[in-house]
């Protein structure tokens, strides 16, 4: 279970957090709004299913695009709040960098097997993927661990977006 939740809780750190914020400091309310409806309209039919075989081509590919930086600048805020709570940021990076593909998704292996090299553990899907590598147990305290990971990296993403937010403001769209 306490793989699930730090799996859900870093692939979340991307679609609810970061990518929103980015979204919305270059294009404002309208940027966040249509990278929301693009990605909840990936979570409803971008399933490889029967019922959805036909459609879900176009929010699979549509998703993909729009989050492909995001994912990997969220991976690089993971990496650098790890390091400034004293986590293993370069088992991270590295993690990160060895297992992102053992993961279907293109974008989300990244955060997911930094998360796993930050807290030195390995996260599972049975049936599907393993990232990182067991070097310490797995238990409750790994998901205090990442969600301070994730407050930081989301503070960490603040700083770096205000910057971009104000001079958008101030130049692209001053009203």
């Amino acid at each position: 279970m306490a793989s699930s939740v730090i799996e859900s809780m870093s692939e979340n750190l991307t679609d609810f957090k970061l990518s929103p914020l980015i979204y919305y400091s270059f294009f404002g309310v309208s940027g966040a709004i249509a990278f929301r409806a693009i990605n909840t309209l990936d979570g409803v039919v971008g399933f490889k299913d029967a019922e959805n075989i036909k459609i879900s081509w176009f929010s699979l590919t549509v998703d993909t695009i729009v989050n492909y930086i995001p994912s990997r600048l969220t991976t690089v805020l993971i990496v650098a709040a790890a390091a400034l709570l004293g986590e293993d940021y370069k088992k991270a990076w590295a993690v990160a960098k060895r297992d992102h593909k053992k993961i279907a998704s293109r974008n989300h292996g990244w955060q997911m097997a930094a998360i796993a090299g930050a807290l030195r553990v390995q996260l599972e899907k049975p049936g599907h993927y393993i990232v990182g590598d067991s070097t310490e147990e797995l238990n409750a305290q790994k998901i205090i661990t990442s969600l301070k990971i994730r407050n930081v990296a989301i503070i960490l993403g603040i700083i770096l977006m205000l910057p971009i937010l104000i001079l958008v403001r101030l130049y692209v769209f001053p009203f």
